[in-house]
C-alpha cells in the first residue's frame, strides 16, 4: 500500500476549529487523522505544516510502515522541538496509517493495539471555562442531568472550583484543571482548601511545573500533567516524581498512536495512573478511544461540550451521556461523512 495523497482538511463548526487529514494509498484505501487545534489562529499553521512539510516524507513510501515513517520525521524535523506544532500535525497523518492498517487488515485500531479490554467507555463532563460560579453550577447541573459518570471544570480562582465541586456530589469523580495558572507557594497557602475538594486528581495546577520534579507528594491532593508533552522520553522524566499521581498521554501533541501507545505502556509500567486527555470530536476521539480500551486500567473519556454539528459521526462523540462505546469496525470504526465535512469546510464558507 503507497500512500500517494495526503490532504489537510480545514473545518470550521461554529466557535470550534478543527484540521483532520485524509490519506489516500494507490489501492484506494483512505484514512482519516486529526491533530489538536480548536483555535482559529492554529488553523492555518498545522495546514501549512501537513501540506508543505511531512506529507513530503509520506508520499510515495509503504504505508504499512506507519511506525518507521513517524520515526523518520521525528527524526528530520527534531531541529524545531520535539513537542509542539510539527508533533502534533504528525499526529494527524499517523492516526490515519493506522486506520488505513485496521481497514486492510479488517480490524479494529483498538486490536492492532493488543486488544480491548473493554467495550465501553465511562464519560466526564469536561466544561469550558466560565470564571463565574453561577455559570459553573447551572453548566455542572446539565452535565450530571445526563448521567456522566465524572465531571471537570477548567477553572482557576480556588472559590469558583469550591463553588463547583459543592454542585458535583462527593460520590462522583471530579477534576480541576487550572491550566498551569496558580504557583507553588500559593497552592501550598491553601493545601488545606485544596485537600478538602477530594479531587480525582488536580491538572496542570501551577507553573513552572518543573518544580513537580523535585517536590513530594502533597496529601490529599493527587497531581496529574502531561497532555503537552511530545514523546515518551519527556513524559518518562515525570513519571519518575513523586509528586505526580497522573499521567496524561495526548494521542495529538504526542505524534500519534505509534506513541501514545508507548507513552501509556510507560506510565503503566512506572505505577502511575494513565489517563488519556480527550479534547476531540473527529478521528483523534476515535483513536483515544481505542487507547483508552486497551489500557490496563480503566479511565474515563472526557468529552469536551457538546454543540451543534459537533458530532461528527453521529455516534454520540462528544456527547455527555454515562458511557460511550469503543467503535468495533475495521480502522477507527467510522469515516466522517463527506456531505458533512463539505458543509464545514472553512475554505469554502
Amino acid at each position: 500500500m503507497i500512500i500517494d495523497r495526503i490532504e489537510p482538511i480545514a473545518l470550521r463548526i461554529g466557535t470550534l476549529s478543527l484540521v483532520l487529514c485524509r490519506v489516500t494509498t494507490r489501492s484506494g484505501l483512505i484514512g482519516y487523522g486529526e491533530c489538536l487545534c480548536n483555535r482559529p489562529p492554529m488553523q492555518q499553521a498545522l495546514v501549512a505544516t501537513i501540506r508543505d512539510a511531512i506529507a513530503s516524507v509520506y508520499i510515495g513510501q509503504s504505508a504499512e510502515e506507519k511506525e518507521a515513517l513517524n520515526l523518520t520525521a521525528r527524526r528530520r524535523f527534531a531541529s524545531f522541538g520535539r513537542a509542539g506544532t510539527v508533533t502534533n500535525a504528525l499526529a494527524a497523518i499517523d492516526i490515519a496509517l493506522w486506520d488505513i492498517a485496521g481497514k486492510a487488515a479488517g480490524k479494529s485500531v483498538s486490536a492492532l493495539l493488543g486488544g480491548a479490554k473493554r467495550a465501553r467507555l465511562p464519560v466526564m463532563a469536561s466544561l469550558d471555562k466560565y470564571d463565574d460560579k453561577a455559570k459553573v453550577r447551572a453548566r455542572l447541573e446539565q452535565a450530571l442531568a445526563t448521567g456522566v459518570k465524572a465531571a471537570k471544570v477548567h477553572e482557576a480562582p480556588l472559590d469558583v472550583i469550591e463553588e463547583a465541586r459543592r454542585t458535583v456530589p462527593k460520590t462522583i469523580p471530579f477534576v480541576a484543571d487550572s491550566n498551569n495558572a496558580h504557583t507553588l507557594a500559593a497552592i501550598r497557602k491553601d493545601e488545606a482548601r485544596w485537600r478538602a475538594l477530594d479531587l480525582l486528581f488536580f491538572e496542570d495546577p501551577f507553573w513552572p511545573p518543573e518544580e513537580l520534579l523535585t517536590m513530594g507528594k502533597m496529601a490529599g491532593v493527587p497531581i496529574g500533567m502531561g497532555a503537552d508533552f511530545g514523546s515518551t522520553e519527556q513524559m518518562a522524566v515525570y513519571a519518575k516524581a513523586a509528586s505526580i499521581a497522573v499521567l496524561q498521554p495526548d494521542v495529538c501533541m504526542l505524534g500519534g498512536l505509534t506513541e501514545a501507545r508507548k507513552a501509556v505502556a510507560m506510565v503503566e509500567a512506572a505505577g502511575k495512573t494513565a489517563a488519556p486527555h480527550t479534547p476531540f470530536v473527529g478521528p483523534a476521539a476515535l483513536a483515544s478511544l481505542h487507547l483508552l480500551a486497551t489500557a490496563e486500567k480503566e479511565n474515563y473519556f472526557a468529552a469536551i461540550e457538546p454543540g451543534e454539528g459537533r458530532d461528527l459521526y453521529g455516534i454520540g462523540v462528544p456527547k455527555w451521556q454515562p458511557t460511550v462505546d469503543v467503535p468495533t469496525s475495521p480502522g477507527l470504526g467510522f469515516d466522517p461523512d463527506p456531505d458533512f465535512l463539505r458543509r464545514y469546510d472553512y475554505a469554502k464558507q
